[in-house]
């Protein structure tokens, strides 16, 4: 195998150990030993691709970012607007649950923001913008009253599916993500959603994916 490649495997793996350990444990109480020895690698290996813990952990959450980001530009323009923001919110729910690079990046932007100036806000800047795209799109469909405030819901959005994955982590270590997220779009929909369109909940509901 060749040295270059090598090295993208070491990287590569620093990184996901790196995730699974700062989802588990936060920042604060992470050491690069702990990461180390749950990459199975050498500390000299870790300081050849990372300087610190602080330049490994912005790693992740730029990672993170870029994951999230891809997620928004791949989901099809021609569908509903309502689906298509109930489905984001499942899609980035699943990569919270399967991806230990989402999942440590995730909980570092959330719990130490303050560490990462230069990136823990970017992920929020552009939920909320790819929020508030999708829901126009479906007050121009007539599933949003047109008089809604939708900058202000899109914002809303995005702070209830934090609020969401950051209780799952604290009780369950995200086990439960899918049906909390389920309830919460249980009880926005009714109020997000003209008269009209309401009978349509279970059928946009089951766009989550029923996983414990």
């Amino acid at each position: 195998m060749a040295k270059q490649a090598r090295s993208q495997i070491t990287r590569e793996a620093l990184l996901r150990s790196a995730g699974l350990v700062f989802s588990e444990q936060g920042y604060a109480a992470t050491t690069l030993s702990d990461i180390v020895a749950a990459a199975g690698v050498t500390q000299g290996s870790l300081y050849f691709h990372f300087e610190s813990k602080h330049a490994l952990a912005s790693e992740l959450i730029v990672r993170q970012h870029a994951n999230a980001r891809a997620t928004m530009e791949a989901v099809p323009a021609d569908g509903r607007g309502i689906d298509t923001i109930v489905l984001l919110s499942a899609t980035i729910a699943g990569q919270i649950a399967d991806d230990p690079i989402v999942r440590g990046g995730m909980r570092l932007s959330t719990e130490s923001p303050r560490d990462f100036p230069e990136v823990a806000t970017r992920p929020y800047e552009d939920w909320v913008t790819a929020c508030h795209a999708v829901l126009a799109r479906a007050v121009a469909e007539g599933d949003i009253a047109p008089g809604r405030d939708v900058a202000a819901m899109a914002r809303f959005v995005m702070s209830a599916f934090t609020g969401v994955q950051v209780v799952s982590q604290a009780l369950t270590q995200w086990d439960d993500l899918f049906p909390r997220l389920r309830e919460m779009w249980g009880f926005m929909l009714p109020d997000m959603l003209v008269e009209s369109r309401r009978t349509e909940i279970p059928r946009i509901l089951a766009i989550i994916p029923d996983r414990a």
